[in-house]
Parts: structure tokens; C-alpha cells; sequence
């Protein structure tokens, strides 16, 4: 694109280190610990100290089993989510293994070594990219982090707070100062190693795009917030996912997020660092507060969105679905969330996520752990290991303490479902579906609709025209590799599963009734 080419603002700076929910409401978010001076994160200003920026997060790659580098900033949007750019968690435009990743909160120093009060290090459990993310545009360059654990909030580790939902139109901004915060490249050419803020104008689009066309012509829009100084004190190569922020009047000494550092214009040919001349490009956090908040709140982002052509130009914007019902998260989807975050469900690389029950040293079939006390089969199944007490036993020997059959099970294919206490689980849980799936799978074979020969509330007949070699208790699953139903019978017999939708209420009943000591 020559001299003035955009730049994305993220660094790899090799540093060598051992290997070591809801959102928050607006009265306990963005207030710092002390009051801040404003001086004037080239020719920025470090920090006062610990908990003058406390949502500020560094994010690290693993890049060996002793190794991190530091890569790019963050914020802390709540005690389980910390937003920032998706081109710093991303590769061609796919999320990084989330494994890989560690975010440090507390700390305005650049060293992961540190992790004594009041820096906190946490894993990452799942990454969500913003649908709309074009690496080559840089548009909607967000993403969310949800973290493995509760960060523990203090007057060093503290939440931001969000844009009002009314607050999207940016010229309501323009003209405004804002703070950026980072471990960015300074004036020396290096990263620091201390935290670093800058003060800057938040600009309009006409001065905006006067300034540099080459780079800002393609990119201004109501998701872009253009600001910054252009006399040599700018966020540089470092600084990117780090926020923007506002402090509010009302109330009164809390910060807002403002923008998301994504981009800048190149110093030069041969210099891939940022201009110092130029104004930087940040997401508008106002304009995909909706997208954020739901994250937040749901644990995923499947479903929010309908896609719509923005008539202003070529960009797509997503937009709530308007008549979508509000639908309350069951029981069993909230835990499911949890075990996700936590990497302890089955998938296709994490498996088998089966036990094989054995009676007199014979397979019976087979049952399934949806938490760590729990694994469910079929009601016909788990009767046949009662005598008095459980007689069947895994293969090494585990035999389970309890066996909780369907109140409304009188023997055939009504009801067939079945829970056996059998902590702890020693292989992946299984989420539950909690909706009828229009594709659902056993042992990798559709089972389509078409096929459906009988049904009944709680079970449904297929009438397969090839041998499916089915045991008593297989699961059957949709496209997310929830359980939909469990198999009734042996090969030869009629292909028969017990819908786990109709039978949902009780299993959570049983499986998540705490006082029977399941998990909390």
C-alpha cells in the first residue's frame, strides 16, 4: 500500500518465563483506585502505579512449553470477560487455540513472572471472534476472552465500565479527550516495560480522512473511532486491544471503554512500526455493545445475530433479531457453559466420552457423564445391574453407588432413561440438548427425519433401510455434540432412542439437586 500502509498495532517481543459473568453493574465498574493525574505509548507517560488503570490487561502467546511473548492489551469487562483486538487472537482470521493463551490482570509491569498480589494470571477457555472480523480491513476487530476462572476483583483488578446503549453515534465523542493505555513501542524503538498512558482528542471523520485517504478511506464508519495527536506521541506496535477511555461526569470519576486499538498507518517502507504522524483507528465499542453484552451474558454467540447489507456502503453489520423470544437458560445449558470454559467436555479431539458397563465380566452397554457425579444410560439398562445393590462395574472395577430410574418407567420404550451416582467422572462430559435438533448423528450416521417410522413423547422409531450396529445406552447427538437421546437396543432389533428433550426436567432434577452433594 507503499509508505502510509495500515499496520496492525500488536507485537511479538520474545520474553522468556516459566510456566507458571454477568456483567458488572455500573456502580462497581471503572472507577480506579486513585485520582489521576493527567500528563500529557510513544512519549506517553507511565503510569502512577497499581490500580490507576485496574480493567488494563496484557496478552501472551505460548509459543514453547517455557516460553511467552507478550503480544497485545486488553480490558477487563467483567469478572469472566476481557475484550480486546480479534487480529491479536487470531490467525487468517481463526481464533488461536485458546490453550495458548494467558492473561495477565494487576500488573504495570511487562513480565508474566509476576503473579504475588495484586497481579492475577489467568487461562483463557474460549475465544469469541466477532463474526464480521476481516483481517484484511481490520473491520470489526474485536474479540472476547472468557476466562478459565473468576478474576478476583480489588481496587488493582476492577472491571470497566460499557457504553450506554444510546452512546453509538461517535459524534457525541468528538472533541473529547480519551486516554490510551498500553506496553506498546515508545520512542525509544522497544516496548516498554512499564505501563504507559497517552492522552488524545477524539477526532471527526473529515480530518480524520484528510489526513491520510490511503489508510483511512477505505476503513471510517460508524465502527471506527479515529483519534490521536500527530505530533509524535501516538499508540504504536504493542499497544493494540488495549482500550480508549472516557471519564464520566456521571457518575461522577468512573471510566468508560470508548475504542479497541487496532490500526495505524506504517512509518515507512522499510519500517513497519507506526507513524508518528498519523492518526490511529479504534473499534467503536459502542457500535457492537449489543454483540458483547450478549457473549457475556449467554456463553456464546451461535444465533444473535441476523445479517443485514449496511445500504451506507460494501460493510455488513449485524444486528440483533428483532422478534427472537427471550428464552430462560436451563439448568443443565448454564453447567454446560461452565465444563466448556473449563475444556472438560467431549468433542471430536477430546474423547471417548463413554464407559463401558460390565456385568459377570460382560459388556451390558454403555452410559455417559454429564457432571462429575452423574452419567446417564437407559432405564432398561441400569435395571439389569440392580440386585439388592449395583453389581455392574467399569472395567477397572468402579462400581457405581446408585441407580435413579424414571419415576414414569414401566418397562418398554416410555420413559427408558436412567442416572447412575458414579463420582468422580473419569472421562469428558456430554452436554444435554435442550431443544429438538433438525440434525442429529449416532456413531457418525445421519439419522434423518424422513426416517422417523413411530415416535411417541419420549422416544422415536427409525426404519433404516442399512444395518446399524446399536448398543444399549449409545448416545445420540446433534451438530454441537450434545446428547438428543439415548439407544434402546441391541444390534438387530429396531433402531429406538429415548428423546432427551422430553425427559430433561427430571434429569436435572437429579443430576444438579445440590443437596445430594452434585456440583455447585
Amino acid at each position: 500500500m507503499g509508505p502510509k500502509m495500515a499496520i496492525l498495532l500488536s507485537l511479538l517481543l520474545p520474553h522468556c518465563c516459566g510456566s507458571t459473568t454477568t456483567p458488572t453493574p455500573t456502580a462497581t465498574c471503572g472507577k480506579a483506585a486513585d485520582n489521576i493525574r493527567k500528563p500529557l505509548i510513544v512519549n506517553g507517560t507511565p503510569a502512577n502505579g497499581a490500580g490507576q488503570w485496574p480493567w488494563h490487561a496484557s496478552i501472551w502467546h505460548r509459543i514453547t512449553r517455557s516460553t511467552h511473548v507478550y503480544v497485545c492489551g486488553g480490558t477487563l469487562l467483567s469478572e469472566l470477560y476481557v475484550l480486546t483486538s480479534a487480529h491479536c487472537v487470531s490467525k487468517d482470521g481463526n481464533a488461536l487455540n485458546e490453550r495458548l493463551i494467558t492473561v495477565q490482570l494487576g500488573s504495570t509491569r511487562q513480565n508474566l513472572l509476576l503473579n504475588g498480589f495484586p497481579v492475577q494470571n489467568v487461562d483463557v477457555a474460549e475465544i469469541f471472534i466477532h463474526p464480521d472480523f476481516v483481517p484484511r480491513t481490520f473491520h470489526a476487530d474485536l474479540a472476547l476472552l472468557a476466562l478459565a476462572t473468576r478474576v478476583t476483583v480489588n481496587e488493582f483488578v476492577r472491571p470497566v465500565c460499557l457504553p450506554a446503549a444510546d452512546e453509538e453515534d461517535v459524534r457525541q465523542l468528538h472533541g473529547r479527550q480519551a486516554v490510551a493505555v498500553g506496553f506498546g513501542m515508545t520512542e525509544t524503538g522497544q516496548n516498554s516495560d512499564r505501563l504507559r498512558q497517552l492522552w488524545m482528542p477524539i477526532v471527526d471523520y473529515v480530518t480524520c480522512l484528510e489526513s491520510n485517504r490511503e489508510v483511512f478511506g477505505k476503513a471510517l464508519s460508524a465502527a471506527i473511532l479515529c483519534a490521536g495527536n500527530i505530533n509524535g506521541s501516538t499508540v504504536c506496535n504493542g499497544d493494540s486491544g488495549g482500550g480508549l477511555y472516557t471519564e464520566e461526569e456521571s457518575p461522577a470519576g468512573h471510566w468508560v471503554i470508548r475504542g479497541v486499538t487496532s490500526f495505524t498507518a506504517q512509518r515507512g517502507w522499510n519500517d513497519s512500526s507506526c507513524s508518528l504522524g498519523d492518526y490511529a483507528a479504534f473499534v467503536n465499542v459502542a457500535h457492537y455493545t449489543g454483540w458483547i453484552r450478549y457473549v457475556m451474558e449467554t456463553g456464546e454467540q451461535d444465533g444473535y445475530f441476523n445479517r443485514t447489507t449496511d445500504q451506507q456502503g460494501d460493510s455488513k453489520r449485524m444486528e440483533p433479531m428483532p422478534t427472537k423470544p427471550v428464552r430462560v437458560v436451563r439448568t443443565s445449558e448454564k453447567y454446560c457453559k461452565v465444563y466448556r470454559r473449563k475444556g472438560s467436555l467431549v468433542s471430536q479431539w477430546i474423547g471417548p466420552g463413554q464407559v463401558y458397563i460390565y456385568k459377570d465380566q460382560k459388556s451390558q452397554g454403555l452410559a455417559y457423564y454429564i457432571n462429575d457425579n452423574y452419567a446417564i444410560t437407559t432405564a432398561e439398562l441400569a435395571l439389569r445391574c440392580v440386585y439388592g445393590e449395583p453389581v455392574c462395574e467399569t472395567i477397572d472395577k468402579r462400581r457405581f453407588k446408585q441407580v435413579f430410574v424414571h419415576p414414569e418407567y414401566r418397562g418398554g420404550r416410555d420413559f427408558n432413561v436412567a442416572l447412575l451416582l458414579w463420582p468422580p467422572a473419569d472421562e469428558p462430559l456430554w452436554c444435554l440438548a435442550s431443544e429438538i435438533s433438525g440434525r442429529i448423528y449416532f456413531e457418525g450416521s445421519l439419522l434423518k427425519p424422513n426416517l422417523i417410522s413411530a415416535e411417541a413423547e419420549s422416544w422415536t422409531e427409525f426404519d433404516l433401510d442399512f444395518y446399524l450396529p446399536t448398543k444399549r445406552g449409545g448416545v445420540v447427538y446433534n451438530e454441537r455434540r450434545d446428547i438428543v437421546g439415548l439407544m434402546h437396543n441391541p444390534p438387530g432389533d429396531e433402531v429406538v432412542m429415548t428423546n432427551i428433550v422430553a425427559v430433561l426436567d427430571w434429569i436435572e432434577s437429579v443430576a444438579w439437586n445440590k443437596s445430594d452433594g452434585s456440583p455447585s
